[in-house]
């Protein structure tokens, strides 16, 4: 499943070059917003020009591999009605996504590295803190991955009910790209919306492993953020679960 997801991704050379370019572009163009909006200036809200820069092209490549442009497979499957054979595999339709999902990420990779180059060659990137910084980065990026994948997967599963998704999945988009600090580091929302993002799962998928790559101790430190992703991904799980015991009662296929 895993293999078949990311030749799916990497199958239309045009969508990958297309996606490639897409990433590059951004990534110049985020280097060179954020240089210009620190211009003359040290510092905003403490925090430097080099990691205000390094932070915007790190949090769209993470936000490019684990937030692809759909939320799983399951809506054009539910859509085609290819939901019925699925149905019967020893794998269940969950499992099924989930390794769909990985496969995805491994298609983007790709782009992720171009971008990833292009900022060094730029010097938009700032190295991590400490090597501790950085296998925490790692450890809360992959973690914070499978968050995202999950909480993708419980919006997709609308489909049983809407078979069309695309609504409910630009709301959640909007709301994660703005929630998670993937659009605007969080260190520059007003402090009474602090909290209330804070006490949402989406900080915890890039927010806060950017946080530990620039040396900075996130809400609750290495530790709390461990918790706090792994907390979220056994009350997600539980969500999943349910949603789906719900929804294969409610199968409707192409036919009957």
């Amino acid at each position: 499943m895993i293999r078949l997801g990311a030749k799916n991704a990497l199958y239309f050379r045009a969508n990958v070059i297309l996606s490639t370019v897409s990433v590059a572009f951004q990534t110049v163009l985020l280097v060179t917003v954020w240089r210009a909006v620190y211009s003359g200036r040290g510092h905003v809200a403490g925090v430097s020009a080099a990691d205000a820069v390094s932070y915007a092209v790190i949090a769209m490549l993470l936000w490019h591999i684990a937030v692809p442009w759909q939320l799983s497979s399951i809506p054009a499957r539910v859509r085609e009605g290819t939901i019925a054979t699925d149905l019967i595999r020893p794998v269940g339709v969950v499992g099924q996504s989930l390794l769909q999902s990985v496969g995805g990420t491994v298609g983007a990779i790709p782009g992720a590295v171009v971008g990833l180059a292009i900022a060094v060659a730029l010097g938009g990137l700032t190295p991590p803190a400490t090597a501790a910084a950085l296998l925490g980065f790692l450890l809360t990026s992959a973690l914070g991955w499978l968050l995202a994948t999950m909480l993708n997967l419980a919006v997709s599963m609308v489909a049983f009910w809407t078979t069309d998704t695309r609504g409910p999945f630009y709301v959640y988009r909007a709301i994660a790209s703005f929630a998670s600090g993937a659009l605007v580091p969080l260190w520059f929302i007003p402090s009474p919306l602090r909290p209330v993002l804070d006490a949402l799962p989406f900080g915890l998928q890039v927010f806060a492993p950017l946080q530990l790559w620039h040396g900075q101790a996130p809400l609750g430190g290495l530790w709390g953020v461990l918790a706090a992703q792994a907390g979220w991904l056994v009350a997600i799980a539980g969500i999943v679960a349910l949603i789906t015991w719900r929804a294969l009662r409610k199968v409707v296929i192409n036919g009957g």
